[in-house]
């Protein structure tokens, strides 16, 4: 702490403002490590139960063990936060493709044709029921 020259005492460091972002995510950061080292402690006690029971490479098994699940789990969740990306990107293209269609032209009325159209709506680009307009 520094000394004014009236004698007050003045703060070294300017006050930084966090928003409630930067707050969020600190509370996440603490979160992951508090549970971290909870996952450390219990590996920890394992190895002692391993060690103590006189299992041969105890504690060489339960923290390769423990890496494997680790990185099974990191794996895990890559691959689901990429399928849900993936589906993320097919809907939305769906979803494009659907409200951007095309009108059917007349010279798709061959292939309607093919499957039976006996009013031609789809010949003349009109809903089923409504006249041609040329009966009007």
């Amino acid at each position: 702490m520094k000394r004014s020259e009236e004698g007050e005492i003045m703060p070294t460091q300017q006050v930084v403002q966090t928003s409630r972002a930067h707050r969020w995510a600190y509370a996440c950061g603490l979160s992951v490590k508090r549970g971290n080292r909870m996952l450390k402690t219990f590996e920890s006690r394992v190895v002692e139960r391993a060690e103590t029971a006189g299992l041969p490479a105890g504690k060489l098994l339960v923290r390769g063990s423990f890496l494997v699940i680790k990185l099974a789990t990191a794996t895990g969740l890559l691959l689901v936060s990429i399928w849900f990306t993936v589906s993320m990107m097919i809907l939305i293209v769906l979803c494009c493709a659907i409200a951007n269609g095309t009108a059917i032209k007349p010279k798709d009325a061959r292939r309607y044709k093919a499957y039976g159209d006996p009013y031609g709506e789809y010949k003349y680009g009109r809903a089923p029921g409504q006249p041609d307009l040329k009966d009007l």
